[in-house]
């Protein structure tokens, strides 16, 4: 009740959808009010950087689940959750329709977004990460070269070492 209370008087209006809110009942910041899971704990949303780095891998990934079936077919994927997987979580713990509303607004929203690549910056990083450990492993492999490998090649070359 206190927390229907905040949410109110943050400037949420029970009945619109609230993309927010559907973004945090997806990661779990929030909580659905008959006890379901999140949906991160099987789905991720590349799109949103919810991805497999989240630890989503169960499920498909649902960045383009708006895109794909529209609003009607969200809405009635929310209230089915037939799918085998989800009824043994959902059968005792339906969403309400504001969840759902929410749910589908920030599907909505995240609808068509790409996946954040590796950047540039991170690719330079490690190239020259590569470059100073490489350098470095020859560097160390010259002088042991040098120091004691060169010795015994050449004493092996003048026969002395069987």
């Amino acid at each position: 009740m206190l927390a229907m209370v905040f949410w109110v008087s943050a400037g949420a209006s029970v009945g619109a959808a609230d993309a927010l809110r559907g973004e945090a009942l997806f990661v779990g910041t929030a909580s659905f009010a008959n006890g379901g899971a999140p949906c991160l704990g099987c789905h991720g949303i590349a799109g949103a950087g919810l991805g497999k780095a989240a630890g989503a891998n169960y499920g498909p990934d649902l960045t383009a689940l708006f895109e794909d079936f529209g609003e009607e077919g969200v809405m009635a994927v929310l209230e089915d959750l037939s799918f085998p997987s989800m009824e043994a979580i959902y059968a005792a713990r339906p969403l309400t329709e504001q969840e759902r509303d929410d749910l589908s607004a920030f599907f909505a929203e995240v609808s068509g977004q790409q996946a954040a690549g590796i950047g540039g910056r991170l690719t330079l990083d490690v190239a020259i990460a590569s470059l100073a450990f490489f350098a470095l492993v020859a560097m160390l492999g010259w002088r042991r070269l040098k120091g004691v490998r060169q010795p015994l090649v050449e004493r092996t070359r003048k026969g002395k070492v069987k």
